[in-house]
């Protein structure tokens, strides 16, 4: 492999010579709509579609329809499923968690 060099007056280094600073990452995160450590309009939005399809009863069918159509599926889904558990670090100890014991999320306190 060969060396890169950098040519003087190019890219972000020749912006730091002439006195001019990158773009921030807060005038990114801005422009993003991103406060934060997320995008809390993303998360509402994602949170709101999804208690709506809870809602709509259709839950059930979904269910149904991704179940194994065979033995040989069921064996695949449950290998897959082991594999998966495998390279995880553990549980989630919020699933244990009793539901009174549950902190709410911020902005999501009345619920």
């Amino acid at each position: 492999m060969g060396t890169r060099h950098s040519r003087p007056g190019q890219g972000r280094e020749a912006s730091r010579q002439q006195g001019q600073q990158a773009p921030s990452s807060e005038s990114q995160q801005q422009g993003q709509n991103v406060h934060g450590e997320g995008n809390y309009a993303a998360t509402r939005q994602y949170d709101d579609a999804t208690k709506k399809y809870v809602e709509s009863g259709r839950v059930e069918d979904a269910a149904r329809a991704a179940a194994p159509k065979s033995k040989s599926e069921a064996r695949e889904m449950d290998a897959a499923e082991a594999e998966g558990k495998r390279r995880a670090k553990g549980e989630d100890p919020a699933l244990n968690r009793p539901a009174s014991a549950v902190t709410p999320r911020p902005g999501h306190e009345e619920e």
